[in-house]
């Protein structure tokens, strides 16, 4: 840290804004003080930076218009900026940060380097008049100081002179005090001095403390400002979040949409392609003509699921005969179901159960294995299972009448018991 008379010394400083910041920092004899440079330096850090080592009497840059970092700073000191009438080449930077043990590590540096050194030499002939003019016991820096904020370099000497010469009347004036000492008037003189010395210190402390408090209140600012715009870069990210979680959910449930869609095309297209054989079979294509034959529904096995397929696919209406392939698994509620589809006339392979042929015989509907019935064709010659079946239609009907009449027969024999 610097000590209390850098921080009371009054300087140049030039500053290179920007993503690495460079600062440089001369007193007002031209000699270089210090030079820094830093990546993502605030302008509270620069403040700080500045105010530790020196009190900014003018402050400068080496671009026109003026940036804005460097108005601020200037700003925060009350300190006038040097205004430039166009940018600085690189060869005029180059040429100003030569000699007077300039040094700089990189080209932030010594841009900031030949900001301050070029407002130097703007007022080099002005501080050269007043090291001239002011007299012993006044304080040069003071008056070059008062000099560029705008007071004459004779004002300003004068104004540093009252003050001196009303020392010397308080000094002067125990004199004339009858009944004091030499040593008491002596005493009192140079306590008054003292305590006019540590008055001005005092008031140098405030100075200093002002500017301190001003760079932590630019400083609370910047941490106000960045507090802000990461709550709205922290706002932003959870919106994103959000609307990324939404659109996700929406994919998913587009994707749950598509299967489901995909599935739906996949059961129509099955569907359609059942609904063809079905036509197909409907139209009797792929089946052998039968001449003089009936047309009946087969039905494969004597289940209830596969009545139901057959009466999906090929429809069993009233007045339908059927062929059930395999007759040996159902019972009485199978004969029941497809007794009450309307059917006349049942035909079966393998044998079926007397309770279902009695069941059958309920509703008046006659059974027949196939050899008592024969089938004339049943789908074509490769097929192993057919939709239709053929009998002879002559014969069904002799079969049937037949059956009726044994039927009468029967009923007559019970009723004369």
């Amino acid at each position: 840290m610097a000590d209390s008379y850098a921080r009371r010394r009054y300087t140049i400083v030039g500053i290179d804004p920007g993503t690495t910041v460079g600062i440089a920092m001369i007193d007002l004899r031209g000699k270089l003080v210090e030079v820094f440079s830093a990546k993502n330096y605030s302008i509270s850090d620069a403040i700080a930076w500045i105010a530790a080592r020196g009190r900014p009497l003018i402050v400068a840059s080496d671009v026109t218009p003026t940036p804005a970092m460097v108005k601020k700073i200037s700003s925060v000191f009350a300190s006038p900026v040097h205004d430039l009438g166009e940018s600085l080449s690189t060869d005029e930077k180059i040429a100003l940060t030569k000699g007077e043990d300039y040094e700089y590590k990189n080209a932030h540096e010594r841009d900031a380097l030949a900001a301050c050194v070029n407002a130097f030499k703007h007022y080099k002939r002005k501080f050269t008049q007043v090291q001239k003019k002011t007299p012993a016991g006044v304080n040069v820096e003071v008056v070059k100081a008062m000099v560029v904020q705008g007071v004459s370099i004779s004002a300003a000497i004068d104004r540093l002179i009252a003050p001196e010469e009303e020392k010397e009347q308080v000094t002067e004036e125990p004199r004339q005090s009858e009944g004091d000492s030499g040593v008491e008037r002596e005493r009192d003189g140079k306590t008054i001095l003292r305590l006019r010395g540590l008055l001005k210190d005092k008031d140098a402390r405030i100075e200093l403390l002002e500017e301190r408090i001003t760079a932590l209140e630019t400083r609370l600012e910047e941490g106000e400002w960045e507090r802000a715009r990461l709550k709205r870069k922290l706002d932003s990210t959870r919106s994103a979040s959000t609307r990324a979680l939404k659109k996700a959910e929406e994919i998913r449930k587009r994707d749950r949409a598509i299967e489901s869609l995909r599935a739906e095309v996949r059961a129509r297209e099955q569907e359609k392609a059942e609904l063809r054989g079905i036509i197909e079979a409907l139209k009797g294509g792929g089946k052998r003509d039968v001449q003089g034959g009936k047309r009946i529904t087969v039905i494969q096995t004597f289940s209830h699921d596969a009545i139901v397929d057959a009466d999906k696919n090929y429809g069993l209406n009233k007045g339908d005969v059927v062929f059930l392939k395999d007759g040996s698994g159902g019972g009485a509620s199978t004969a029941e179901l497809l007794a009450k589809k309307g059917i006349v006339a049942v035909i079966y392979g393998k044998e079926l159960s007397h309770f279902a042929v009695d069941t059958f015989s309920q509703f008046d509907i006659p059974t027949f294995s196939t050899h008592e019935l024969p089938l004339l064709s049943i789908g074509d010659d490769d097929e192993e299972e057919g939709a239709f079946a053929f009998v002879d239609l002559h014969l069904l009907n002799e079969r049937m009448e037949e059956w009726k009449r044994a039927r009468r027969e029967k009923e007559v024999v019970l009723l004369n018991r």
